[in-house]
């Protein structure tokens, strides 16, 4: 039942390169065993990822979002974390900020793991913000991001209008 403490540094999370991969590892063990320290855990990860000062008004999670390695860690908590823990990463962390996470190389995976996994209430403030912009990410060579945006509004049908409202617009902007 140990936790990350919350004085280690996110390159020490990532150093060697490994690390990564095993906190990934066990993030996913933890969750299949539905232990109580899988909450902990990654609420303590998170709060590693975003330790530091914002950088050009970004909070230091929604920086590492950007970096590969931490992305992946930061992906992999989104798949485990509790629909509190979402709504708290989105709000704290990303709203505001979709389209260019979106429309970003290595970002748009996380929002597409937030996506995967978000309650309602998340996914419908992603398709306000978002959705009007579709085509961005979709220019940009990244399909997941539409493609994850219409699984979440299949598990949530109230907002299945509006999402294909927003995807007939795709293409037919001014």
């Amino acid at each position: 039942n140990s936790q990350i403490s919350p004085r280690i540094s996110p390159p020490a999370l990532l150093t060697p390169p490994c690390a990564s991969l095993c906190l990934q590892g066990a993030l996913s063990a933890l969750h299949r065993s539905q232990s109580p320290s899988c909450a902990r855990f990654c609420r303590a990860l998170i709060g590693c990822l975003s330790q530091g000062g914002p950088a050009d008004g970004q909070s230091p999670l929604l920086m590492s979002l950007h970096d590969p390695a931490r992305s992946r860690l930061l992906e992999a908590a989104m798949t485990v974390l509790d629909p509190q823990g979402l709504r708290e990463l989105f709000r704290d962390h990303l709203r505001g900020h979709l389209r260019g996470v979106a429309s970003h190389r290595v970002a748009n995976h996380g929002l597409q793991r937030l996506l995967d996994h978000a309650p309602e209430d998340v996914v419908s403030e992603v398709l306000s913000e978002l959705g009007p912009a579709l085509e961005e990410p979709l220019a940009r060579g990244h399909p997941g991001v539409v493609t994850a945006l219409l699984g979440a509004v299949q598990r949530h049908p109230r907002l299945q209008g509006e999402a294909l409202r927003c995807l007939f617009q795709v293409g037919h902007a001014p």
